[in-house]
């Protein structure tokens, strides 16, 4: 019995943190190569946002080296949802990121609030 494959485009949101010692040469160099995997992997950057440089709650021991700060990024991906594994793969070897966090994009709200007005102008 063959497992059924999702192909559908979703949404996904990717936060990814990299060291605070980074010179800003070094960080839009982060930048490119991330965006560079998203290419690769068939996926689109819809949005990005750099959040900047933030004290970390506890420090991150990465390469031997204790991190108390972090510069934030956060896009917004399109992929393929079979793509995003080995897109996850990638991210995770990729040494200059310390850590990341990709998950589904939420829908936007504006549906949900459609939704309720219809079914109360239904009742």
């Amino acid at each position: 019995m063959e497992i059924p494959v999702d192909k559908r485009v979703r949404q996904y949101e990717l936060t990814y943190l990299v060291p605070a010692t980074l010179t800003s040469d070094e960080l839009k160099q982060v930048e490119t190569s991330v965006e560079k995997l998203v290419t690769k992997h068939k996926g689109k950057v819809v949005s990005s946002e750099a959040w900047g440089k933030k004290t970390l709650a506890y420090a991150i021991k990465v390469g031997g080296k204790r991190h108390n700060e972090a510069v934030y990024y956060h896009l917004v991906l399109e992929f393929e949802t079979t793509q995003t594994v080995d897109f996850e793969k990638d991210i995770f070897l990729t040494q200059t990121i310390i850590r990341h966090l990709l998950v589904i994009a939420e829908e936007k709200q504006e549906k949900v609030v459609k939704k309720e007005a219809e079914v109360v102008s239904a009742a």
